[in-house]
């Protein structure tokens, strides 16, 4: 087993399933919304990758743990489970490198409101590895929303310059 295949990882519970239906739902009501001049959040395509990057990092979860499953339950393996766990591992390896990609673009696109922000943040969350340059990213996002620093900081602090 690969050192790959034995690592720590952080079990994406059912608030990602909600959380992937909601910024699908904010960037599915904005593309819309911008063919028909509703109110579109103006980080509409961000929210759609990271919804997307979300969601196979959570089919991944999922295709890694009946691959444990079988990988610890039938020992030795029998030809058909160890070509099973192959197949299930190159399934997850392809979700994992699909949410990579999504990942690098989402980095390069600055999140322009609370939504988007949050958006990063569950991305880095998700990540096994932590998404290093995905939360630099994200903390230069938090720094220059000007929404969110409104919400952290009483007004008289900001304007004082304290």
């Amino acid at each position: 087993m690969s050192a790959k295949q034995d690592r720590t990882r952080l079990p994406l519970g059912n608030e990602f399933a909600s959380t992937i239906a909601q910024l699908k739902a904010i960037a599915d009501r904005s593309h819309d919304a911008a063919l028909t001049e509703g109110e579109v959040n103006r980080d509409r395509h961000l929210l759609d990758l990271c919804s997307d990057a979300l969601h196979a990092l959570k089919h991944a979860e999922k295709i890694h743990k009946e691959w444990r499953s079988l990988w610890d339950s039938d020992r030795p393996l029998k030809d058909e489970t160890r070509a099973r766990c192959e197949a299930l591992h190159a399934e997850q390896n392809s979700l994992e490198n699909q949410a990579k990609q999504i990942m690098y673009r989402a980095k390069k696109m600055p999140a322009k409101t609370p939504a988007g922000i949050y958006a990063k943040a569950m991305l880095v969350r998700a990540s096994v590895t932590g998404a290093a340059h995905l939360a630099m990213s994200l903390a230069e996002d938090m720094v220059n929303c000007k929404e969110l620093r409104a919400v952290l900081w009483a007004p008289e602090f900001v304007a004082s310059g304290d």
